[in-house]
């Protein structure tokens, strides 16, 4: 019988970081457009854009993280636990329909595709008319946010116990790493920054070899900084 305990487990800094910066994006840019949509508020051609361009790169992010997750992710999963099944170390109290239902997951993924092209299109449209398009925006990232927040905490009650108990650490780093690998090159820079931005000091700390600081991550993400600054405005 194999004995994980004995084992480091993997850590989950980097998909808890992905998660925070999904849930945290879409929150902030469903209340944004709502406002604008609700205030009737004059939106200039240029601050439309750049928020229809932060839609349509978040949601490259979202592709990413889901498409990586159902190709790279879920046959590591998947094998750690039926080699646990297999060789009855898999934790009592932990569903294996449950877990790795990891078939409804994917499904969520699924049926989250055309809510994002539904976003995207409304971005573009809402880019090239933001009086006429604010409302079909909003109501597109409302849709999309409540499908993708609750899909995240099922991903993360469901699955984040056995990741943490019966993948390796060295089968999960390999997999964060190929993960990494695929980011698409051109939207590299910005999703990377903007992944950083919603990282905390001991993220950072993690996540960089040989630990962070503020200087660092500066430097890191000045590439998203702007466009942030450009569609929320910048920090009071």
């Amino acid at each position: 019988m194999t004995n994980r305990t004995l084992a480091s487990a993997p850590d989950l800094t980097g998909i808890r970081l992905a998660h925070r910066a999904l849930t945290g994006d879409i929150e902030r840019l469903s209340a944004l457009v709502e406002d604008i949509a609700a205030s009737g508020r004059p939106v200039s051609g240029a601050w439309a854009r750049s928020i229809a361009a932060y839609v349509h790169r978040y949601n490259v992010g979202v592709r990413h993280h889901h498409d990586n997750e159902d190709a790279i992710l879920w046959p590591v999963i998947a094998a750690a636990v039926e080699q646990a099944l297999t060789d009855g170390s898999f934790v009592e109290g932990l569903s294996p329909e449950g877990v790795a239902d990891l078939a409804s997951l994917t499904e969520d993924h699924t049926a989250l595709d055309p809510l994002q092209d539904a976003c995207d299109w409304a971005a573009t449209l809402f880019g090239e008319d933001p009086e006429r398009h604010a409302h079909r925006l909003a109501d597109a990232l409302a849709a999309q946010r409540t499908a993708l927040v609750r899909h995240i905490a099922a991903e993360e009650r469901e699955l984040f116990p056995v990741i943490t108990r019966h993948v390796t650490a060295e089968a999960y780093a390999t997999a964060e790493a190929r993960i990494r690998a695929a980011t698409p090159i051109e939207h590299a820079p910005w999703l990377r920054a903007w992944l950083l931005s919603f990282a905390t000091t001991d993220d950072l700390r993690v996540l960089t070899p040989g630990g962070a600081t503020s200087a660092m991550a500066d430097t890191v993400f000045r590439v998203y900084a702007e466009h942030e600054v450009e569609v929320f405005g910048p920090v009071s």
